[in-house]
């Protein structure tokens, strides 16, 4: 069985032909990986000299075995996107384990009042107190007030993404000539380029005057960076929604037409019901952008820590998770920074799980279109 194992990793690294000599190169460049690992771990110090070593190596392989050193060298960058992953998945998890140790459910409960800590959802919180939620300095570590923020700017920014998401997509993909897709489509694409720290501030001064104008508000609330986050998905949702809509067979809308029914009817009946489980993934990967979004937030809304009062006040302002790390990692002591790791353990699991449901989503779709159960 070992000598299977053996056989098995031989393979995976140089593949079923070899060149002679090309195990040598391979594992040479395969050892000074594995110690610039070890030395970037143990003795940073001693990094880059290994990696140093490791390129002059690799190359050298390269020059007289480009096959072998080229598969590896595949391998090597799916492993390292692998680890990098898991790294950071371990060291989020761990630098957060300290707070909830200490804290707990503290840090999802409302601050003691009278000996009594409140959950979220009982009915004083309809109206929020006069209570302090995040003091770091009275060690007062409530997410609460920003969990719902961040519920709260993803919502507006769902309302935004998703129609437009949609009809953005319905006009790619059904309406639109080849030229005018080949230019809008790209045009899409280039939203996701721009940094969001130019959509945080260029949302504020375009959005800020109207509101102030309009609503007689002061400017800053959930209600700009939900439209400005919103803006920010539409790429994504269109460009999954796009692609569901153009992987539904011809023959389905060929078939309504030759039935007498008009381009709308077709596209409401038949294209947005066998592409919806595409579009719905599409929307959810944009959500995920949207719980994920930082300095656009940062950039909108000042980093208050209360609830807004009444709750459903969009045009009140408070951190979201997100820039509340931003917001507060640079001036927090070391309890507080294990609290903001809480955060973002919070933000990896919510964005991880929409992406595994987006994903099993798309992949169902696939299989319905192919007429698999």
């Amino acid at each position: 069985m070992i000598q299977d194992v053996g056989e098995n990793v031989r393979e995976t690294l140089l593949g079923r032909d070899t060149t002679e000599g090309a195990p040598v190169a391979v594992g040479a460049s395969a050892t000074l990986l594995v110690a610039t690992i070890v030395a970037f771990l143990a003795w940073p110090a001693l990094a880059l000299p290994m990696v140093g070593a490791f390129c002059f190596v690799t190359a050298l392989g390269w020059l007289r075995f480009q096959a072998e050193i080229a598969r590896f060298l595949t391998l090597v960058a799916t492993l390292l996107t692998v680890l990098t992953v898991a790294f950071i998945t371990v060291f989020l998890f761990l630098s957060a384990l300290p707070a909830v140790r200490e804290h707990g459910l503290g840090l999802l409960l409302i601050p003691i009042q009278n000996g009594d800590p409140r959950w979220f959802f009982w009915l004083e919180t309809v109206l929020p107190a006069d209570t302090t939620y995040w003091n770091p300095s009275s060690g007062a570590y409530s997410l609460i007030p920003m969990i719902w923020a961040t519920a709260v700017v993803t919502v507006i920014a769902g309302a935004v993404a998703g129609p437009l998401g949609l009809f953005g997509a319905l006009f790619i993909a059904e309406v639109a000539s080849d030229g005018v897709r080949e230019l809008v489509k790209p045009g899409v694409e280039v939203l996701a380029g721009i940094p969001s720290i130019v959509y945080g501030f260029i949302g504020f001064q375009v959005l800020n005057g109207f509101i102030q104008t309009a609503f007689l508000d002061d400017g800053a609330s959930f209600l700009i960076a939900g439209l400005v986050v919103g803006v920010m998905a539409l790429p994504t949702v269109v460009s999954v929604g796009e692609d569901a809509l153009s992987s539904v067979p011809d023959s389905m809308g060929d078939g309504s037409i030759a039935m007498g029914a008009t381009s709308w009817q077709t596209m409401q009946s038949i294209s947005i019901p066998a592409a919806f489980s595409g579009i719905s993934a599409g929307l959810i990967l944009g959500l995920g952008r949207a719980i994920g979004e930082t300095m656009a937030v940062a950039a909108i809304m000042a980093s208050g820590t209360q609830f807004a009062n009444p709750l459903f006040d969009v045009f009140d302002a408070n951190a979201t998770l997100t820039s509340l790390i931003a917001t507060q990692y640079g001036s927090a002591s070391e309890s507080t920074q294990t609290v903001l790791f809480v955060a973002g353990v919070m933000l990896f699991v919510i964005v991880a799980g929409m992406s595994v449901i987006s994903l099993t989503i798309e992949r169902r779709m696939k299989a319905k279109l192919r007429g698999q159960t």
